[in-house]
C-alpha cells in the first residue's frame, strides 16, 4: 500500500477534512503571494507611462549587479566558484506631500558550489524572519536558486514636527559603523557586504522632532509573542557639539538601556555605543550584562581615510557556527563571535576613479582574523567594478571552514 493511503488511514474523516483545508490554505497562500509580486510588477512597469501625467508622483530606481565568488583552501588544493545575479527594484510613490509609499523588491538568482552542495539551502532563504512571509523562492531544481523578497513595503506620513511610518522598513539607530549596541531593531552582518540596504523589520516608528537637533522616537517591531518583539524609545539631542542619544525599552525577552554619541576630538572623529541588557524574568534577581564600541575616524592630509572601532560583546555565548553567525545578523546584545573585537580599515582614492582600502577585522580574546582588502573602480557615471576579498584566519574557522579565503568580483549597474 502506498504511503499516501498509510497516511490517510490513521485520520478519521473530520480530521482528513481538516489537514485537506490547511493544506489548501497554505497553497493559497502563497499563490495569493505570488499574484501579488506580479501585480506589483505590472503596475510599477507601466507606471511609466503614466506617472508624467503627475509630476513626481513615482520615483522608480534600483540595480542589477554580478557577483563572482572563488572560494579557496590555504593549501590552494581545494578550489570552489559561486555566482549570484542580483536584480533590486526600489520604487517610491508620493500620494499627497504628505503621504508616501515605498516598496521594494530583491530578487536574486544564486548557482554554483554551495547551492549544489547545501542541504536545506531552499528553506533558510523560504523563510522570512520577519513577521509577514514576504520571501519565496521560485526556482530550486539542485542546481540554481532563485529567490525573491520585498524587503521594504512602508507608508511614510510627515506634518511639520512629525514623522510616522508603518510596514517593512529599517529603524536605524546605530552611531558606530560595524557592531551597534544601540541598534535594537534591525542588526546587520558587516560581512555582508552585498547588502547596502541592510535587511529592515515589520513594525512601526513615530518621530517628534523638537528642533532641528533634538527628537523623540518610538519604535516597534511585530512578532508573534512577546519575547520577540522589541518596544523601544530613543531621545536625540546635541550638546557642545556632539550628537547625543539615550534609549530604553523592551527588547526581545529583556530590559535595554542605552547610550550613543557622535562628535569630534579636534579633527577626528569620535562615535561610541553602550546598551545595558538584562533578562526581564525574575528582573530584581538576575545578572545584567554590556555591550558596547567606541570607534574613531580620521581624513589625513594625503586624502587616507582611516577607521577604527572596538568592542566589548558582554552578551557573547560563544557556541554554534562561527561562519554562519559572522554572516548573519546579529542581536544588539551579542553582535560578535567573541567577547572583544577589534577593527581596523584605510582606504585612500589612487585616482579620482579608483579607491583601495584594507581591514583587519578579528579579537583580543579568540584566536582568529579576517583581512578584508578592497579596490573599487567606476567605469561610468553609473557601472562599477569591485574586487573584494576575505580572508579568514585563526583556530576559530578551521573547524567549520575549509576555503577561508574567498574573493569576490561584482560589476554593478544601477538605473
Amino acid at each position: 500500500m502506498s504511503t499516501f493511503f498509510q497516511c490517510k488511514e490513521e485520520f478519521s474523516e473530520d480530521d482528513g477534512e481538516t489537514e485537506i483545508q490547511s493544506i489548501f490554505l497554505k497553497v493559497l497562500t502563497r499563490s495569493h503571494r505570488k499574484i501579488l509580486v506580479l501585480l506589483f510588477f505590472l503596475f510599477c512597469i507601466h507606471s511609466p507611462f503614466t506617472a508624467h501625467a503627475q509630476e513626481k508622483f513615482l520615483d522608480i530606481s534600483g540595480y542589477l549587479k554580478e557577483l563572482g565568488q572563488v572560494s579557496l583552501s590555504n593549501s590552494l588544493s581545494t578550489v570552489r566558484y559561486d555566482n549570484i545575479l542580483h536584480h533590486r527594484f526600489e520604487t517610491e510613490w508620493r500620494f499627497t506631500p504628505n503621504l508616501e509609499l515605498n516598496a521594494d523588491l530583491r530578487t536574486r538568482l544564486l548557482n554554483g558550489f554551495n547551492v549544489e552542495n547545501t542541504l536545506g539551502l531552499e528553506f533558510l532563504y523560504e523563510r522570512d524572519v520577519n513577521y509577514a512571509d514576504l520571501s519565496w523562492v521560485w526556482i530550486d531544481d539542485g542546481k540554481s536558486l532563485l529567490h525573491s523578497q520585498i524587503d521594504r513595503l512602508h507608508l511614510s506620513y510627515f506634518n511639520g514636527p512629525v514623522e510616522a511610518y508603518a510596514g517593512r522598513m529599517r529603524i536605524n539607530w546605530g552611531k558606530t559603523y560595524v557592531w551597534n549596541p544601540n541598534d535594537l531593531f534591525n542588526n546587520y552582518a558587516f560581512l555582508d557586504f552585498d547588502y547596502e540596504e541592510r535587511p529592515g523589520i515589520d513594525g512601526a516608528n513615530l518621530i517628534y522632532n523638537l528642533d532641528f537637533a533634538s527628537s523623540i522616537e518610538v519604535g516597534f517591531s511585530m512578532a508573534d509573542d512577546f519575547e520577540q518583539m522589541v518596544i523601544a524609545g530613543m531621545y536625540r539631542t546635541n550638546w557642545n557639539q556632539y550628537d547625543l542619544q539615550f534609549i530604553g525599552g523592551h527588547y526581545l525577552d529583556k530590559v535595554a538601556l542605552g547610550f550613543g554619541w557622535a562628535g569630534y576630538i579636534e579633527d577626528a572623529g569620535f562615535k561610541g555605543e553602550i546598551t545595558y541588557f538584562r533578562p526581564e524574568e525574575d528582573l530584581l534577581n538576575q545578572r545584567g550584562n554590556i555591550t558596547s564600541t567606541i570607534g574613531f575616524d580620521y581624513m589625513f592630509s594625503n586624502s587616507v581615510y582611516a577607521q577604527t572601532e572596538f568592542l566589548y560583546n558582554g552578551g557573547h555565548d560563544d557556541q554554534g557556527n562561527s561562519l554562519f553567525e559572522l554572516t548573519q545578523p546579529p542581536t544588539a546584545n551579542n553582535l560578535f563571535i567573541s567577547k572583544t573585537g577589534y577593527f581596523f580599515n584605510a582606504s585612500y582614492p589612487f585616482t579620482p576613479l579608483t579607491t583601495i582600502s584594507g581591514g583587519i577585522l578579528g579579537s583580543f580574546t579568540k584566536k582568529m582574523v579576517i583581512l578584508i582588502p578592497q579596490v573599487s573602480h567606476s567605469l561610468s557615471n553609473n557601472i562599477d567594478f569591485m574586487v573584494l576579498a576575505q580572508l579568514l584566519k585563526g583556530s576559530a574557522f578551521s573547524d567549520f571552514v575549509r576555503t577561508p579565503n574567498v574573493i569576490y568580483f561584482r560589476l554593478k549597474w544601477s538605473y
